[in-house]
């Protein structure tokens, strides 16, 4: 049971977590100028054909449906025009209360700037080995009139119920129009070892809807960018799994044959449309190894300051606050603190570099030993000599090593009581 136990105890592990975050730049910058001349001349006359009579219409030149149109929708742009009297008999022949007018000259100008940064950031949290989904976008249709084409034939030809009938034939071919799913999705599959390293089998798909050219029946496109890669990381590190960088430049021209090419004077019977367009699109990820509750703690913590970091600098919801761009100032450093920063820098720097110099060994240099105080005592006659001061100056034997007085020195023995010095002749002198 004790080796069961242990092989229990070893596989007994909590399945750890992988917290992914990707972030996607997606920069699209769109330039477009139209420059050209439209014209137009024309008129009617009669034409008698046995017992019928008729009019008919000549009219010609360079781009003539701009020049002869009063739409201001179908010019887009005017810098210069010039409108002739209106032909007779020409009344409601393009649309209701238009009239072709007899000559027309416009000088159309046109420029379009279209910029578009996408910062979008999906997150989700996978356990190991275990795939897991995120998608956020929206469910378009791929085809806007297919079934309302026959119901506008029908009213332009007269009659409700034939206009009501023929809008519903179209349900007959096919029904609805196809839909598609249009925006993010990101899928993951993580595996974690015990070294803190993530194997990423991971597949990520950007989509929108593109432009809706003019003679598809309401068709739209869809741009879409995908990437699918297996990739190892650390915990924590940022790798960059794609991205594009694409400058492209389109230049059309319409113009008329031999005249179109004459210089200078060539330019009217010309148009020439530019289009310029920039792309740089960047799919960056980062994973977090999730191990216990903690970690998750931190993670929504974070994303919980980040979002208020976003409605502060974004709040729109409310009418009576004005709003004004925060300022982080502990995120922000002026002169002073630089040069703080720098002085910091310096001393740490000067402190690593003084702990990496080798040091010297330690030498034990000779000292002067240290002088004891010299005692004096009276010599034989009552002076003091230096056979006196020799004999004080010595120290006195210590005891044994066993004594309590080891070590110490201990001053000569003097008599108190001088003694006294024979006089000349014999005689004692007290």
């Amino acid at each position: 049971y004790a080796a069961l136990r242990a092989v229990i105890d070893k596989l007994d592990q909590p399945r750890r977590q992988v917290f992914i975050e990707a972030v996607i730049m997606d920069l699209n910058i769109n330039r477009s100028t139209d420059l050209g001349i439209a014209y137009h001349g024309g008129g009617a006359f009669d034409t008698t054909v046995g017992d019928s009579t008729g009019q008919s219409f000549v009219y010609g030149g360079n781009n003539p449906a701009q020049s002869a149109s009063g739409v201001p929708a179908q010019l887009g742009a005017l810098a210069l025009g010039v409108r002739g009297p209106d032909i007779p008999g020409s009344d409601n022949l393009i649309a209701p209360g238009i009239s072709i007018p007899a000559f027309g000259v416009v000088l159309h100008a046109l420029a379009n700037d279209g910029d578009s940064n996408v910062l979008a950031t999906p997150h989700i949290l996978a356990t190991d080995s275990v795939e897991a989904t995120i998608s956020v976008g929206q469910d378009v249709p791929l085809q806007t009139n297919a079934s309302s084409g026959l119901g506008q034939l029908a009213q332009a030809a007269g009659g409700a119920a034939t206009a009501g009938a023929l809008g519903q034939l179209g349900t007959l071919f096919g029904g609805a129009a196809p839909r598609e799913e249009v925006g993010i999705k990101l899928s993951i599959k993580p595996y974690v070892n015990d070294s803190d390293q993530v194997r990423l089998e991971l597949k990520e798909e950007i989509s929108e809807v593109g432009s809706n050219p003019q003679g598809t029946l309401g068709a739209i496109a869809i741009n879409k960018r995908q990437a699918a890669t297996t990739l190892i990381v650390r915990d924590q590190q940022t790798v960059v799994i794609g991205g594009l960088m694409r400058d492209q430049e389109t230049t059309a021209e319409t113009k008329i044959p031999i005249l179109g090419d004459i210089p200078v004077l060539g330019f009217l019977f010309r148009q020439q449309i530019k289009t310029k367009s920039k792309t740089n699109l960047l799919l960056i990820l980062t994973p977090y190894v999730v191990r216990d509750q903690d970690d998750l703690r931190v993670i929504f913590e974070r994303k919980m300051q980040e979002r208020q970091e976003f409605l502060d600098r974004y709040f729109v919801f409310s009418e009576d606050m004005e709003w004004s761009p925060p300022r982080d100032f502990s995120r922000s450093n002026g002169l002073v603190e630089a040069i703080r920063q720098s002085m910091i820098e310096a001393r740490d720097r000067e402190r690593i570099e003084e702990e990496a110099r080798p040091r010297r060994p330690r030498a034990h240099d000779a000292v002067e030993p240290i002088a004891l105080p010299s005692i004096s005592g009276p010599t034989k006659g009552g002076g003091t000599g230096a056979a006196g001061n020799a004999a004080a100056a010595a120290p006195v034997k210590a005891p044994d090593e066993g004594g309590a007085q080891r070590g110490k020195i201990t001053p000569p023995k003097t008599n108190p009581t001088p003694t006294p010095r024979p006089a000349p002749g014999g005689q004692r002198v007290e």
